[in-house]
């Protein structure tokens, strides 16, 4: 069986080339900063993402890599 690539969604407004002007074609509206710390609870190592607006610099949301 064949794997087949998913479809990326863009969002959809009036201007067909919102999402060129505005990010560009393909990149992350976010800085993406990460950090590796010793979970003492699950007695490993963890990495952290957080993502930060490009705007005002704020954190917007994290994840744990697992």
């Amino acid at each position: 069986m064949k794997r087949q690539k998913t479809k990326k969604k863009t969002h959809k407004t009036a201007d067909p080339n919102y999402d060129v002007h505005t990010y560009g074609q393909g990149k992350n509206p976010f800085d993406v900063e990460w950090f590796k710390y010793f979970n003492p609870m699950e007695g490993r190592d963890q990495i952290m993402f957080i993502y930060k607006s490009k705007t005002t610099k704020e954190i917007v949301k994290y994840r744990t890599l697992r």
